[in-house]
């Protein structure tokens, strides 16, 4: 069972450090819009408590998202509105993107290698743009979310003979460092290189005055999970997306 304190504590603190351009309240239910890239800038959350019924606010959604080039996109955490993933799932939104949170404590721990530039520099951007394979139309969008960051963020990389090996972004909220965007080049992977970026990012963050990190992992990658494991996170909840047929949130 989740912890709905953590849950409400870490969800807000993941969207402050990964704005999206658009954030608009309708009865309780959140939109976000970020200009097609990632879905949870580009999706609706359906917290709090509803007045209106499900198909008016469903339909006022849909055009919203409609009017921006967008179909609808739902993000279904432990927060969302009792029954609606029931409801969705009954009017044909398909279930994707099931990703877990992890949450580990940083109290007591050393901080572990170079300092990370506390500024996205051309190598960063370009590492990043490389190693995710960002497509060159989004990546427009990409850089807004990243520029939009008003919070304490580092930018780490770790170098190759050539080119960057893996690179990430940290974001300091508080007692709280989210680590994002994590990525080692699939040819280099098994090799320590996610471990020593991520000890990084969690050495910068805790010099910033963290007391606790925060990451997603796919559901599926067990091997990103087995490390992350083995440097101290643990399960927090799980979170996963409903969409719409024909329904297109970018990557």
């Amino acid at each position: 069972m989740a912890d709905p304190d953590l849950v409400v504590e870490i969800e807000a603190s993941g969207y402050r450090a990964w704005p999206a351009r658009e954030l608009v309240e309708y009865d309780g239910w959140q939109l976000r819009y970020a200009d097609g890239f990632s879905r949870r800038a580009n999706s609706l959350l359906p917290i709090g408590v509803s007045s209106l019924d499900v198909d008016t606010k469903l339909d006022h959604c849909s055009r919203w998202f409609d009017r921006r080039g967008l179909g609808l996109v739902v993000r279904c955490t432990p927060l969302c509105e009792p029954g609606i993933d029931d409801e969705l799932a009954q009017r044909g939104f398909t279930r994707e993107g099931e990703t877990r949170v992890m949450v580990a404590d940083l109290a007591g721990g050393d901080d572990h290698g170079p300092k990370p530039a506390e500024r996205a520099t051309a190598g960063w951007w370009d590492a990043m743009a490389r190693l995710w394979s960002i497509a060159p139309q989004l990546r427009p969008a990409w850089r807004g979310i990243v520029g939009r960051i008003t919070l304490p963020a580092a930018y780490a990389a770790i170098p190759g003979a050539d080119d960057a090996i893996a690179a990430g972004l940290g974001v300091v909220d508080g007692a709280s460092v989210g680590l994002f965007e994590i990525v080692v080049d699939p040819a280099r992977r098994r090799r320590g290189h996610g471990r020593e970026l991520t000890l990084t990012l969690l050495g910068w963050g805790r010099s910033r005055g963290a007391e606790r990190a925060y990451l997603q992992v796919v559901s599926g990658n067990e091997p990103a999970i087995s490390l992350y494991e083995s440097l101290g996170f643990r399960h927090a909840y799980t979170y996963w997306y409903r969409r719409a047929a024909s329904a297109d949130a970018g990557e």
